[in-house]
């Protein structure tokens, strides 16, 4: 805008830079009367002075502007305004709602579904959050089977590379063992390559290539028996185990456990427990 067209302009706003940066008076006049239209929809923050309800009014307005952009902050203390919270956030009213994601290598049962969903819900969690979580925390669960049974079969070839051809007699030895001393276990577990090592050593002590091995179990506190480090490793097993018949005195082995622990006891130190 020229100073000449500037001048039919009351003189106190012809420093305003709109006046300055006018193409004509024509479009000075056009974006004064925009400016206006929006007087009445714009928003504009409270004073410092302002109290609760021109804040409310100002955040309603903001959350009206924003046509779903914006949302309102929750009365947290409120269950009901809680609950809308987390399910605007993607937290399912159902727990069948959550899914999981497949992960090679990795078997889920139904009940182990729905108590991790029952987790996910009591912590509301999002469907992609639980998703996300659960697939990582199983991939790396896969990782680590693999690990383990990779340390597994690398022990028994171990094992078998040392034996060489008694390998698979000297594990049915140890085997023998297991089954009198560890009955728990059962024969469904296979045995690492260090508890068949240390199952045969037993096996091997007491002799038990002769017909009564019973007998040899029963005379464990002979010097030519248990080593004192094999019995202390084995007290802690039969203590360890709930299931042994010896911490079950209404066990029908209880019994023999009793009498099979005193012989523990006199091979570890010479004296039964108190």
């Amino acid at each position: 805008m020229t100073p000449e067209e500037a001048e039919v302009l009351p003189e106190s706003i012809r420093d305003w830079n709109e006046v300055k940066e006018a193409k004509d008076i024509t479009s000075f006049w056009d974006g004064m009367k925009s400016m206006r239209s929006k007087i009445g929809t714009g928003l504009y923050q409270p004073s410092e002075e302002a109290g609760a309800e021109d804040w409310g009014k100002f955040s309603t307005k903001a959350v009206d502007l924003s046509k779903g952009r914006l949302m309102p902050k929750p009365d947290l203390s409120d269950p009901e305004q809680q609950k809308a919270l987390y399910k605007s956030l993607g937290v399912p009213d159902d727990i069948k709602d959550y899914e999981f994601d497949e992960v090679e290598g990795s078997d889920y049962s139904d009940e182990r579904k729905d108590f991790v969903r029952g987790i996910a819900k009591e912590a509301n969690l999002t469907k992609d959050q639980l998703k996300i979580i659960d697939r990582k925390f199983r991939e790396q669960e896969v990782v680590s089977m693999n690990g383990n049974t990779e340390s597994f079969n690398k022990g028994l070839n171990e094992l078998k590379a040392d034996w060489g051809l008694p390998t698979d007699d000297r594990t049915n030895q140890a085997r023998k063992v297991q089954r009198m001393f560890f009955p728990h276990l059962g024969d469904e577990v296979p045995l690492s390559a260090n508890e068949i090592r240390s199952f045969y050593n037993l096996y091997k002590q007491l002799n038990t290539d002769t017909k009564d091995f019973q007998d040899q179990v029963d005379n464990a506190a002979n010097k030519s028996g248990i080593s004192k480090e094999d019995a202390t490793f084995m007290i802690a097993e039969i203590r360890a185990n709930k299931e042994h018949p010896y911490n079950n005195r209404l066990s029908s082995g209880n019994a023999a456990a009793q009498k099979q622990m005193r012989n523990l006891y006199l091979a570890k130190n010479g004296q039964s427990p108190e």
